[in-house]
C-alpha cells in the first residue's frame, strides 16, 4: 500500500513506485484527494506505454478516509509505505500493528537553518527566505533560523531585507518560487499559527497576513518572526507555510540542544567557515540528513528520512530498494 501526500505529488510517488517496482512488488496506491490527477494520469502511462501487466500498479482515488485504513489493517497487504503527517503516520503504525506489516513513515519536520558565529553571515542570510519555497509546504524546508545571539539584531535585519525582496504570486511564472497555499483550509491553518506567535509575543518583523496585492489565491505573506523561545508553538510544531522564526544561540553546545529539542528530526543546513567544525556540530545533531555549507543532500542516491517523530525507514539509495523486499535463506547439503 503507498499512500501520499499533496505537496510534492509527482516526485514522492515515484520515489516509491520505481524501487518498489524494481524489487518485484505490486501495489494500490492512494493519491491525496487535493491531488488525484498526477496519478491517474500516471497510471494511464503506464497501462498504455509499458509493459507493466495489468494488476500491478492500482490506483485509488478517494477522499475517504477508509482507504488508508483498509491499507493499513488488511492481512493481504504487505507493507504500507507512507508521506505525510506524524499524527497520521502514527496512526497508520496503530493500524499495521496487529498483522505486524511493514511500515515505511516519511513524516514531519522543523528543521533548523543552522548558521555558526565564523559564517559570512551576510551571504548566508540572503538565502534565508529558502523556507518560502512551494509555500512552505515541505516537511524537509529549515524553518528555524538559528543565528549566533552576539549577531542577533543584525541577523534579523538581514533576514528581512531577504523575506522583504522575496517574489511571489502566480506559480506558472518561473522567476517566483513562493506560489499560494493548496487550499483556503491550509491558507487559514498558517494564519491561525501566525497569529498564535503574536500570542505567545513573538515579534512579526515581515509579513504576517494575506497580500494585499493579489486578490485571487490562498496566498500568504513572506512571514519573519523575531524574539521567538524554541519552546513556543512556532518553534515546535509543524506549520507549512512560508514562516521562519529566528532563535538566538549562545555557543555550538546551546545550538546543539536548541536544534535537538523538537520531536522532529528531518533534515537541517548548518553554515560555518571551518568544515570540521560543522561535521562536529552535525555529527550531535539528531536528524535525517544535513546541508553543510549548501552541500546537495537530497537525490535518488542519498538515503532519506527522519529520527524521532519524522519517521521510519529510508527512501532513495540502496536503502530505499532494500525496505521493499524480505530476506530469505535457503540451505542445502554442500554434497548435492
Amino acid at each position: 500500500g503507498v499512500i501520499v501526500p499533496w505537496n510534492f505529488p509527482i516526485e514522492i510517488i515515484l520515489n516509491k513506485l520505481g524501487p518498489l517496482l524494481a524489487m518485484g512488488n505490486t501495489c494500490v496506491l492512494k493519491p491525496a484527494p487535493d491531488t488525484p490527477w498526477n496519478a491517474t494520469r500516471l497510471g494511464r502511462l503506464i497501462a498504455e506505454q509499458t509493459d507493466i501487466p495489468p494488476g500491478v500498479v492500482n490506483i485509488v482515488t478517494s477522499a475517504d478516509h477508509l482507504v488508508g485504513e483498509v491499507l493499513s489493517t488488511s492481512a493481504e497487504v504487505d507493507m504500507v509505505a507512507f508521506t505525510g503527517s506524524t499524527a497520521t503516520g502514527r496512526r497508520i503504525l496503530e493500524a499495521a500493528a496487529p498483522t505486524l506489516k511493514r511500515v515505511f513513515l516519511e513524516l514531519g519536520g522543523k528543521s533548523v537553518n543552522l548558521v555558526l558565529d565564523d559564517a559570512d553571515l551576510e551571504a548566508t542570510l540572503a538565502g534565508s527566505a529558502v523556507c518560502c519555497m512551494h509555500g512552505g509546504q515541505g516537511c524537509a524546508i529549515p524553518t528555524r533560523l538559528l543565528v549566533p545571539r552576539s549577531h542577533y539584531d543584525e541577523a534579523v535585519e538581514m533576514a528581512r531585507a531577504a523575506f522583504e525582496n522575496r517574489a511571489y504570486g502566480d506559480p506558472t511564472d518561473l522567476s517566483v518560487l513562493q506560489g499560494p497555499q493548496i487550499s483556503r483550509r491550509q491558507q487559514e491553518r498558517v494564519l491561525d499559527y501566525i497569529q498564535q506567535g503574536r500570542a505567545e509575543g513573538a515579534t512579526v518583523v515581515t509579513g504576517g497576513g494575506r497580500p494585499d496585492h493579489l486578490d485571487r489565491g490562498w496566498y500568504v505573506e513572506p512571514t519573519l518572526f523575531a524574539d521567538v523561545d524554541n519552546a513556543m508553538v512556532i518553534a515546535q510544531e509543524e506549520i507549512f507555510g512560508p514562516v521562519l522564526v529566528v532563535i538566538g544561540f549562545d555557543d555550538d553546545d546551546d545550538a546543539v540542544r536548541i536544534a535537538n529539542e523538537s520531536t522532529y528530526g528531518l533534515s537541517g543546513m548548518i553554515t560555518s567557515a571551518d568544515l570540521d567544525r560543522a561535521k562536529a556540530v552535525a555529527r550531535r545533531i539528531r536528524t535525517g540528513t544535513l546541508s553543510i555549507n549548501g552541500g546537495i543532500w537530497y537525490g535518488a542516491d542519498a538515503p532519506f528520512g527522519g529520527y524521532k517523530g519524522s519517521g521510519l525507514g529510508r527512501q532513495c539509495g540502496i536503502e530505499g530498494l532494500e525496505i521493499f523486499t524480505e530476506t530469505k535463506t535457503v540451505g542445502w547439503p554442500a554434497e548435492s
